[in-house]
């Protein structure tokens, strides 16, 4: 039905519209965890609705708030201002009011379908409770005798307590989901079974074994792996770990930050980290480092292992320059200068240099692929395996993941598990699915708003205990850091304009249905409840033009005997005949001056409830500018917004030849809507000025400037005048002459917004078009000063105190107060005696 000019126009929008694009903290986000959604809430003070917003997206935000390397704030547009939102501490803000009493527990319907998972780490959790949640039997089978893998026995309780991961993980019990504890896959049940017994199985049980490096010294006593450091510390077997005073930590991630924190906390006197990288370029995290260092941690950069000293146990440790980690094409290739070497003096040395994974139970007989270091061979897309119905994710898929990262491979898998058992193409829409680059472009331009520290034990109080060390915010500490967040979106246009935001959530999202099936009722309609006032495109960084879509909509449906609607019929059959008949129009010239170089138009709505004023206004033009001729007529600007298009030209081309006929070559407006009308459509050889620029040129008449001395209103600019600079400064010029004193509107000149008379909407939507007229008079609380009788008509309809300019400057009507227009029958009376009285003046 739509031409394939107009169809390219709406895809252009479906293909550009940056309505739909997330934040970037969002989209970076593995999870999509809506934060820009729950710190709004958190800064209109409603922290149990933003948890309740993160609780749509993970069951465990009390853990995530605490260890999350929040790689949602390395892309936080704030960055470009000063520093990131604390997006990770006020989800953990969020948090502190949970309670399991209002958790949701409800799932899917019983599929009959059974999944083994094997860990409860991130990842293997996080699957559970998708799959739970969508009806499916889940049973977890832990090796150790707690739940949380490597969230307990990698991350140590002064950054994770153990009793937040015990509460958030009970969810998963609470929903049905059967957790085994001392469980060994392999030794306690054979991989085989669960293949057997389970429609589908998940491998998640993580890569809890340290990387040790074969150097010299690396047998004697003293040498230590990391990964057991820590997991004797999540045990809180603290006991079991041996040490000495003197320890050094080879390796610079964040296992090796918290393996130099925990022994510190056990009983080491002194505690060195050494890594390959320079500071810049480890991989821990900086705010880790750091915190190791406030502790007392030392760290060395620059140097790798050469050897390990000492006759039965450890004594030293010597290392060797390193001058370059990673060759040209960007591999781990380490480079060393073994002229220069470095001692440390220690009595323990832990391997912090990586983990592998204790797939050992997949080796024989499973069909499952390993790769190095016992990591499982999977789908990247998927996460599954060569065994159709056995699916991998986590740590034991490949590189070490962040927690967040982790929880988003569980519900990678889970997507997969469920479309697998639903026989669904299991590769379909997934491009979206991890951390991904927002296509949303925004600039920022904010002042300074400092980042909220928050508060953290005294370091003289962490070190002989597990208690947590950051203590989160305070109410006032997280409404403070709420209120940065920018609310990053691209839907301004959505927040200006009452069509869009009561039909859609952004514009692609409307051209998508309208591009369905146009001539749909309900899409019929809907293209008739643009106001066609323009403000979509100030506000569209791509400057779509929204309005002339619509208008060639309603052309082209008009073409196809679609429309206009029903509810335009007093305009179709009854305003824009009579609007054109001889009865209610009249043309002019100047007999005085002998000849019509110029024709004034007052357009329709002035002259149907000011004829006196239209009179007045007419005889002093003719007073101060020889050879103004008048014309009343209609522009056929209704005609033209309902889609008539071919009514149009024919109706305009009459308007046209009037002024022809007269002998003149300029038309003065002064209706802007008629403004905007004609010098789109007029040709190149007449001209058009509006009233107002002619009477700020001319001159305010000596006996009405300061006649409003003391009165203080509002100036509502015309939606069609927005591009009209001169317009409003003479606008204001006249009522400054005049004695008016102007409070402006918010939203004014080339920002104005619109009354809710314009594009027939009133006809079309008599709600919508009331919405708008309200939301725009209530914008201020004095009275309004209009320079278009439509606007200011649109605000008399919702009681607003509302003037035309002309009646300032040719009428004192204004002192008794303002009045709307009267009922159709006498406005067309005093369409008609406007006639009369212009006549009088040309006589």
């Amino acid at each position: 039905m739509l031409s394939e000019q107009l169809v390219d126009k709406m895809n252009e929008v479906v293909e550009d519209c940056m309505g739909d694009a997330p934040a970037a903290c969002v989209a970076t986000c593995p999870l999509h965890i809506d934060a820009k959604g729950y710190i709004d809430l958190i800064k209109d003070g409603k922290p149990k609705e933003a948890l309740e917003l993160i609780r749509e997206t993970t069951p465990f935000p009390g853990i995530l708030g605490r260890v999350c390397a929040h790689p949602c704030e390395e892309k936080c547009k704030r960055n470009d201002v000063e520093e990131a939102l604390s997006i990770k501490n006020l989800k953990r803000y969020a948090a502190k009011f949970d309670d399991p009493s209002d958790w949701d527990l409800s799932t899917e319907p019983d599929t009959g379908k059974e999944i083994a998972i094997i860990g409860s780490g991130p990842a293997g959790a996080t699957a559970a409770y998708d799959l739970v949640k969508e009806g499916h039997d889940v049973t977890i089978y832990e090796k150790l005798p707690v739940v949380g893998g490597m969230l307990r026995v990698g991350i140590p309780a002064y950054r994770l307590p153990h009793d937040v991961i015990d509460e958030e993980y009970s969810i998963l019990e609470k929903l049905g989901v059967e957790i085994k504890l001392n469980t060994e896959i392999g030794e306690d049940i054979p991989f085989e079974k669960l293949e057997n017994d389970y429609d589908a199985v998940f491998v998640a049980h993580g890569a809890h074994e340290s990387v040790m490096l074969p150097i010299d010294g690396s047998d004697l006593e003293g040498v230590k792996p990391g990964v057991d450091i820590l997991r004797k510390a999540g045990l809180e077997n603290y006991d079991e770990i041996d040490i000495g005073e003197d320890v050094v930590v080879v390796g610079g991630g964040n296992v090796a930050m918290d393996v130099a924190r925990t022994v510190l906390r056990v009983g080491a006197e002194n505690v060195d980290i050494a890594c390959l990288e320079d500071r810049e370029d480890m991989p821990a995290h900086e705010w880790e480092v750091v915190d190791a260092e406030e502790e007392g941690v030392e760290v060395h950069n620059g140097w790798g292992p050469l050897k390990i000293e000492g006759e039965d146990a450890v004594e030293k440790m010597t290392f060797k320059k390193c001058t370059k980690v990673f060759d040209e094409g960007g591999d781990f290739n380490p480079e060393y200068d073994v002229c220069e070497l470095k001692e440390l003096d220690c009595d323990t040395v832990i391997f912090a240099i990586g983990q592998s994974a204790q797939s050992e139970f997949l080796e024989d007989h499973s069909g499952v692929e390993l790769n190095k270091g016992g990591k499982v061979d999977s789908d990247d897309l998927t996460l599954q395996t060569d065994k159709e119905h056995v699916f991998s994710g986590g740590d034991v898929a490949g590189r070490p993941l962040l927690a967040v990262e982790a929880m988003a491979h569980g519900r990678k898998a889970a997507t997969s598990i469920d479309r697998y058992l639903n026989n669904e193409d299991m590769t379909v829409d997934r491009e979206h699915e991890g951390s991904y680059e927002t296509w949303l472009d925004k600039d920022v331009d904010e002042p300074r708003k400092e980042r909220v520290d928050m508060e953290m034990m005294p370091v003289e109080e962490r070190l002989d205990n597990f208690d947590e060390v950051e203590l989160g915010f305070n109410e006032e500490d997280a409404l403070e850091e709420a209120d940065r967040c920018l609310q990053c979106e691209c839907k301004d246009c959505v927040g200006e304009c009452e069509f869009l935001d009561e039909y859609c959530e952004h514009p692609k999202e409307l051209m998508e249905k309208l591009l369905e099936d146009p001539s749909d009722v309900d899409n019929l309609a809907m293209s008739y409840f643009c106001n066609l006032c323009d403000t979509c495109t100030v506000y569209c960084p791509n400057d779509f033009e929204l309005a002339d879509i619509f208008l060639e909509i309603r052309e082209e449906l008009v073409d196809e005997g679609e429309g206009p609607l029903k509810g335009h019929n007093p305009v179709t059959k009854f305003h824009q005949p009579l609007g054109f008949s001889s009865l209610f129009t009249t043309k002019l010239g100047d007999k005085q001056a002998g000849e019509t170089k110029r024709v004034f138009f007052p357009g329709c709505s002035l002259s149907s409830y000011a004829p006196e004023v239209v009179a007045k206004t007419y005889d002093y033009l003719q007073q101060n500018l020889p050879g103004t001729g008048f014309i009343l007529k209609c522009c056929g600007a209704p005609t033209h917004m309902v889609g008539q298009h071919e009514k149009f030209d024919e109706r305009f081309d009459s308007l046209i030849q009037d002024v022809r006929d007269l002998g003149a070559t300029e038309i003065i407006t002064a209706c802007p809507d008629c403004t905007h009308n004609i010098m789109d459509n007029a040709p190149d050889d007449i001209e058009v000025t509006t009233l107002y620029e002619v009477l700020d040129e001319i001159g305010v008449p000596e006996d009405r400037k300061g006649v409003a001395n003391g009165k203080t209103i509002s100036i509502h600019d015309s939606c069609q005048t927005r591009d009209f600079t001169e317009v409003h400064d003479s606008v204001r010029h006249i009522a400054e002459e005049l004695g008016l004193e102007v409070d402006e509107f918010e939203h004014s000149r080339e920002d104005t917004r619109c009354c809710g008379f314009g594009g027939m909407v009133l006809l079309a939507n008599e709600d919508l078009s009331t919405d708008v007229m309200a939301r725009r008079a209530n914008q201020t609380d004095k009275d309004v000063v209009t320079y278009c009788a439509a606007c200011r008509e649109s605000m008399t309809m919702v009681d607003k105190s509302s003037y035309h300019l002309l009646e300032f400057l040719f009428s004192d009507d204004w002192k008794e107060g303002a009045h709307g227009l009267d009922n159709p029958l006498k406005q067309w009376y005093k369409r008609w005696k406007t006639k009369r009285e212009a006549k009088k003046v040309s006589k």
